[in-house]
């Protein structure tokens, strides 16, 4: 997995700030060392890097404030809510690490997610190896690889840096984030969170199970006014170990040369185009690229909401958006890509778009591996037929929503791709506006 990979592809939603925790880890094969003394050596190498002389805070390093990213001469006072926690200390290979006063994970009982910002002209880069080199911690655990990317506004100013963290001691990869802004998601725990504080860093970490199979292990802290997130993932059985283990990744991102990462050296590079323009229906049918597939016309009584022509490094479109009170209507037009081929569908393969085999609740009755694609088959349109429109059709008898049928699919026109979604609209009125683009 690269940097990259973490990064959301809504057009309206900044990737930046959807949490990396979302994202399926990664899953590594055990490696069985022997589990005697190659393992230890690799776990105790690993620690050894962290030894600072006595294994004390760096003499020097500026300390940041618990209140903010403010400077000051002393480490914070020690509370009971915020015990300063020593590095471990390895007098040598031959001796077993002493980790003094374990690290404090607290349980979380909630996950909170505060709304998400639409960043105009959002994009991602990779990072050279020069500006990675500014943001990896002065001390690594051994084998460790690091692959980034950086998230800009549409200026070209740095907004984050994503890290995906691979070490011969994590079973899965690790996610790391610096942000300027505070971290959407957060953690809800029963009382007041214990603050662990290392390197004179204040750092919250916590564990969390949605279904008891799985659980995240997360930290964050704040670095000379930059908000650094680190997420981890692991099964339930190997919780201890996997704590353990990103401990270790803690404590390495939390130990800078001059006490904080050199973001400076992260530039945008060439800032990629970006438009966000709202058209009348006759400049959207003028478009160049896709006005040859957008609606002429639109069912009685519907209203436009929005027509909207879109450009940024991951998006081209034009969609448009119409409304009759609760109903709605809604067809986009882009490209066809690579990405679009699994859901290409023939009309013989009814398992893959008819829904009535498939009752509602969906998430019971679709077989896993086909819910991709029955959620949103693509059609040819020369195969199109008013059978298959039906086929995608259903109706829901919700309290204070629309009523009628409710269909959601595309159809490829070439290199050209047109995606439906309506509520409260005949299917046959549908298939009859298809069938005239071709």
């Amino acid at each position: 997995m690269t940097g990259t990979e973490l990064l959301d592809k809504m057009e309206l939603i900044a990737p930046a700030y959807i949490e990396e925790a979302d994202c399926p880890a990664v899953k590594k094969p055990r490696r069985w060392l022997g589990w005697t003394a190659t393992a230890a050596c690799l776990c105790l190498a690993a620690l050894m890097l962290f030894q600072g002389g006595d294994g004390q805070r760096i003499p020097g390093a500026p300390v940041p404030s618990p209140d903010g990213p403010a400077l000051r001469e002393e480490a914070p006072d020690v509370d009971p809510q915020h015990p300063i926690l020593p590095a471990p200390s390895i007098p040598g290979f031959e001796e077993p690490p002493n980790p003094g006063t374990e690290l404090v994970f607290n349980q979380a009982t909630v996950v909170l997610d505060a709304s998400r910002r639409y960043i105009p002209g959002y994009f991602t880069k990779p990072l050279t190896q020069e500006e990675l080199e500014g943001i990896l911690p002065r001390r690594q655990a051994a084998g460790m690889t690091v692959s980034a990317a950086g998230g800009f506004d549409g200026d070209g100013k740095l907004l984050e840096v994503f890290l995906t963290v691979e070490a011969p001691f994590l079973r899965e990869d690790a996610q790391v984030v610096f942000s300027q802004e505070e971290p959407l998601r957060d953690y809800e725990v029963d009382g007041e969170p214990v603050v662990c504080v290392l390197y004179g860093v204040p750092v919250t970490l916590y564990q969390w199970s949605a279904d008891g199979a799985r659980d995240t292990l997360y930290a964050r802290a704040k670095i000379n006014g930059w908000n650094l997130r680190l997420t981890y993932g692991t099964a339930a059985e190997e919780l201890e170990q996997a704590k353990r283990d990103f401990e270790v990744l803690v404590l390495c991102f939390l130990d800078y040369d001059q006490g904080q990462p050199d973001l400076s050296a992260i530039g945008p590079g060439e800032i990629p185009e970006f438009v966000d323009e709202q058209l009348t229906l006759e400049e959207a049918l003028r478009d160049e690229d896709f006005g040859g597939l957008m609606l002429t016309e639109v069912p009685e009584g519907f209203a436009a909401e929005s027509i909207r022509r879109y450009r940024d490094q991951r998006n081209d479109h034009l969609s448009g958006l119409w409304t009759k009170g609760l109903a709605s209507l809604s067809w986009r037009v882009s490209f066809f890509t690579e990405e679009d081929r699994g859901r290409l569908t023939g009309v013989e393969q009814t398992e893959r778009y008819d829904l009535s085999r498939y009752p509602i609740p969906r998430a019971d009755s679709v077989p896993e591996e086909l819910r991709e694609v029955v959620d949103d088959p693509i059609f040819a349109a020369d195969e199109l037929t008013a059978e298959v429109v039906l086929a995608r059709a259903y109706t829901v008898e919700e309290t204070g929503d629309a009523e009628g049928w409710r269909m959601a699919f595309s159809v490829r026109y070439g290199d050209l791709l047109v995606e439906v979604r309506t509520k409260g609209v005949d299917p046959q009125w549908v298939y009859e506006q298809l069938s005239d683009l071709r």
